[in-house]
């Protein structure tokens, strides 16, 4: 189920200061449903006020490193953008249904959020063969 790795996704740039740090997240999570949370932490990051400007660079980083990796890999992503885009659907829903999981939180998580906008490929990489 997604909706759980969404949560996780969030709280983990919350508390950890990216989205790629959360240990369950990557056990089981296929390529798609990691455009999916890619999508959820922008919509997230939308919620809380991060700049256009951040909230497309870090779309495009996703995309970008998402893509790659799937190439490398001989993997494919169905259909990026619809699935980017019920992420950001889902993530905003997410924050503002129970924004009390990210209130305390917010500073951190626009840090993270800044941080996985530009976040290395390797480290992608990295995480998704875990």
């Amino acid at each position: 189920m997604i909706l759980p790795k969404l949560s996780a996704a969030i709280l983990s740039m919350s508390f950890f200061g990216t989205a790629y740090a959360g240990v369950d997240l990557n056990r089981d999570t296929s390529l798609d449903q990691w455009v999916v949370i890619s999508g959820a932490t922008n919509g997230a990051a939308d919620v809380l006020g991060a700049s256009r400007e951040d909230i497309d660079e870090h779309r495009n980083t996703a995309l970008g490193h998402l893509m790659r990796y799937a190439r490398e890999h001989g993997l494919q992503v169905r259909e990026f953008d619809q699935l980017f885009e019920r992420g950001q659907m889902e993530g905003r829903k997410l924050v503002q249904t129970h924004h009390g999981l990210v209130v305390a939180t917010r500073d951190e998580f626009i840090n993270g959020f800044r941080y996985d906008k530009s976040i290395d490929y390797q480290h992608i990489e990295k995480v998704l063969n875990t």
